[in-house]
């Protein structure tokens, strides 16, 4: 049997849960990535929040993220240069680590996607309004989450070409605003480096450790790229250089884009982690005012973008979990018109929308319902990156064709991932962060109870059978 063939995990799929097969090329995989990254929000949401643990420091702390997660990826790219399969983290920790681990790595990455997404809820509502305080205006933000609730799902339900496409658009759009500005910034300041970040003045290593946790939020979602295995052209060679180049493309990006800010604000009287928008200050301080309504755009593109790779890409991780039996069989229909997974798309939406809805009722602020969703997504991505480190040697051991390299790649991922691992859980938080890992440990237990009890159920209806 063919390597690629080994590695697939058993599922009954049946002609109406089929996805359209062969359908995206290599940039629109790519622009799935690069979109759940959501390149924009660093510059324009997340930058003040790390600035505010890293300080001068911060381009450091993404620099480490970057090759934190290459290491990740290139444990990934173990699995996905032999196999792809709809949901492939998942499958791939199922065919390694067995059943038990894989329903806790799919549940652990459903946690994921839904806070990057419901994040998206607070991030819209921020930007719409900025937007909309320019002609003195105020839209409430239950009707923000409405109207993004309502365009993700159409787009979500119908061609995943068409999800694509709009996603590389917006993004690109988003992205070309933020770089015009932050070129203007650096021209206006020469060859000179800044000598305060080089020689990370005033920066604790306690404050990088804060800062590398909180760049994981800028990167998640580039390996989104392996949830489109069934739809990928030719996707043992797309789907691995989408993955590595999500992050290449993110790190240096987020690198550039830090550095940047922080020479840019420098000597104004203003520090980055005191800003809301920090690239609407540069574009006042620089005398560019006229970029703050396209970075206001921008910024609302890239926002939906993110939310819409979250859709897509957990939905295509809820379906081969049905297939399983780990969810009710009414998650793997896909819709006849549009091949589309549309009632795992449902839940999720769904779930994005209850997430955003109970902290908006709990007077939780847009920024804040952002920065919350945005750390506990975190714990997710973290566990599941581990468990990828972990399976990946196994995996490859038992095809025989492991190398010593191998195993220093996935000990470095796992060493890498300790440091905002441990972060997030010591020196505890500010409330109410410092609850967020208990939550995370207590959903993971109820996805542990839950799932024994559905395996112990499905075996005794056999029995009867």
């Amino acid at each position: 049997m063919a390597a690629s063939e080994q590695i697939r995990y058993a599922c009954l799929v049946n002609d109406r849960s089929k996805l359209r097969s062969n359908t995206l090329s290599f940039a629109e995989v790519l622009a799935t990535s690069v979109a759940l990254i959501g390149l924009s929000m660093t510059p324009v949401l997340i930058a003040p929040y790390i600035f505010a643990s890293a300080g001068n420091g911060s381009w450091l702390a993404y620099v480490f993220a970057g090759v934190m997660l290459l290491f990740v990826a290139l444990n990934l790219n173990q699995f996905a240069k032999r196999s792809s399969a709809a949901g492939s983290m998942y499958g791939y920790v199922v065919a390694n680590l067995g059943n038990r681990a894989g329903a806790i790595a799919g549940w652990t990455l459903i946690w994921a996607y839904v806070f990057v997404g419901a994040s998206q809820f607070g991030a819209m509502t921020l930007f719409i309004q900025n937007l909309a305080g320019l002609g003195g205006m105020h839209v409430p933000p239950l009707i923000v989450f409405a109207g993004l609730a309502l365009a993700l799902w159409i787009l979500a339900y119908r061609d995943i070409r068409l999800s694509t496409i709009v996603m590389l658009v917006l993004e690109t759009l988003s992205v070309t605003v933020i770089c015009t500005i932050l070129g203007i910034v650096l021209s206006r300041h020469g060859m000179r480096a800044d000598a305060s970040q080089l020689q990370l003045r005033g920066v604790q290593s306690t404050g990088i450790g804060l800062g590398i946790a909180t760049a994981i939020f800028s990167f998640v979602g580039f390996e989104s790229a392996t949830a489109f295995g069934e739809e990928a052209r030719r996707p043992l060679v797309t789907i691995p250089r989408a993955v590595v180049g999500s992050v290449i493309i993110a790190g240096v990006f987020f690198v550039v884009c830090l550095y940047a800010e922080t020479l840019g604000l420098r000597g104004s009287g203003t520090s980055l982690d005191k800003l809301s928008a920090p690239l609407w200050t540069l574009a006042d301080l620089y005398h560019v005012g006229m970029f703050k309504i396209p970075i206001a755009i921008g910024a609302i593109f890239s926002s939906f973008s993110v939310g819409l790779a979250c859709v897509t890409t957990c939905a295509r991780i809820i379906l081969p979990m049905g297939r399983k039996g780990l969810f009710g069989a009414a998650v793997t229909a896909v819709q006849p018109r549009f091949a589309t997974p549309y009632v795992a798309v449902a839940y999720t939406l769904g779930a994005m929308i209850v997430v955003a809805l109970c902290m908006y009722a709990a007077r939780v602020t847009p920024i804040n319902i952002f920065n919350y969703c945005g750390t506990l997504s975190a714990f997710g991505f973290i566990v599941i990156y581990g468990m990828i480190a972990v399976a990946a040697p196994r995996y490859l051991r038992s095809i025989g064709d492991h190398r010593p390299l191998d195993y220093g790649i996935a000990a470095a991922a796992l060493l890498f991932l300790l440091v905002p691992a441990v972060t997030l859980f010591y020196p505890a938080p500010p409330p109410p962060t410092n609850a967020f890992a208990y939550l995370f440990v207590a959903y993971l237990l109820f996805g542990y109870v839950y799932f024994r009890v559905s395996a112990r159920s499905a075996r005794a209806k056999a029995v009867v059978r």
